[in-house]
């Protein structure tokens, strides 16, 4: 069996069980497992970002509250429908990701971390600050209850709009995957290896990266609005669910299980979300304990394993199977011979 096969065999059981088991969830649960794929839709733009383009972005949970405060302002605040608003927010997002792009083409490695880091210190001091716009962040009363949306006339509940935000994944990711494995992949990855050469060949560096950052930041715009619905409620100030510390977190995450890959973002969604939740459940920690444990991972990972823990394991399973196949070749030609 080679390894496209065997993706073949895992993907389809994977996201199967992935969609079914949820439903035997109580509803808080059917809520984190919601937050979980809206953070694996934010880790796959950083896939994207990062992992094939080479630029990296401590921002992106600012993009993602680009989408999330336009559907919280919108259908809250003034009745919108969900599906305009929640498109609204990812076009917002892809604008945004465009304008933080274009100071970032000159930039690369520790002065673009910089850029980014003070793009998401001015959305947390001052864009989503109350009093700087409070049309927009609801001030300090923020945007309590976002609605469930209905589809087909019938009103969403904790369990069908996970099933959603899945689908809504899982078409994300084969978009990052046929780019990934086509023209634009290859594209993407010769501007990410020299964009002098790629220059040289005639390719417009500008104009693919100023693509990918703002596709990168659409996807986080729209997984924001799908984690105001999870969430139920989107809050600026001191209790944002979208400051720098999450984007930090979040690059941390995805660095651990590997950028380059498109497993490593449904992993780090669910990690992200659902290792804080079981850090109370052990006694003596907390979920206070987590930037530390993070920390520590990423350390002991960044020594074993640079690329990450699931790309790792990928061409492990890659290389043994590769390995199983070249014993069976003898064997199935003597067999042949012998019957010869």
């Amino acid at each position: 069996m080679t390894p496209a096969t065997l993706r073949r065999i895992l993907i389809p059981v994977g996201f199967a069980i992935v969609a079914i088991l949820p439903s035997f969830y109580d509803f808080a649960l059917q809520g984190l497992a919601g937050r979980a794929v809206a953070a694996a839709l934010l880790a796959l733009s950083l896939v994207l970002l990062t992992g094939m383009v080479g630029q990296v972005s401590f921002c992106q949970y600012s993009f993602a509250a680009l989408g999330a405060f336009t559907v919280g302002s919108l259908v809250v605040g003034h009745g919108v429908n969900f599906w305009f608003a929640a498109l609204l927010g990812t076009a917002f997002a892809g604008v945004g990701g465009v304008l933080v792009g274009i100071p970032a083409l000159r930039l690369r490695g520790l002065l673009l971390a910089v850029l980014t880091v003070a793009v998401a210190l001015f959305f947390d001091v001052f864009l989503l600050a109350p009093g700087t716009w409070d049309g927009f962040s609801g001030g300090t009363l923020a945007w309590p209850l976002v609605p469930f949306p209905s589809i087909f006339g019938h009103l969403m509940d904790n369990y069908t709009f996970y099933l959603f935000s899945l689908a809504v994944f899982a078409i994300a990711a084969l978009l990052v995957w046929n780019l990934r494995n086509g023209k634009t992949g290859r594209v993407l990855r010769a501007v990410r290896d020299s964009e002098v050469a790629s220059s040289t060949l005639g390719l417009n560096v500008a104009g693919w990266k100023l693509a990918a950052f703002g596709v990168s930041a659409a996807l986080a715009g729209l997984a924001g609005a799908l984690q105001a619905v999870a969430t139920g409620s989107v809050a600026g100030g001191s209790q944002s669910a979208y400051s720098f510390q999450y984007s930090v977190a979040l690059v941390a995450t995805i660095t651990v299980f590997g950028a380059s890959s498109i497993f490593s973002a449904t992993a780090a969604g669910f990690f992200i979300v659902f290792a804080p939740q079981l850090l109370d459940m052990i006694p003596g920690l907390s979920h206070n304990w987590w930037p530390l444990i993070l920390g520590a991972i990423l350390i002991v990972q960044l020594v074993t394993s640079p690329d990450g823990v699931v790309v790792k394991t990928q061409r492990d399973i890659a290389h043994l199977m590769h390995r199983l196949a070249q014993r069976r070749r003898p064997a199935v030609a003597a067999a042949h011979s012998e019957a010869a």
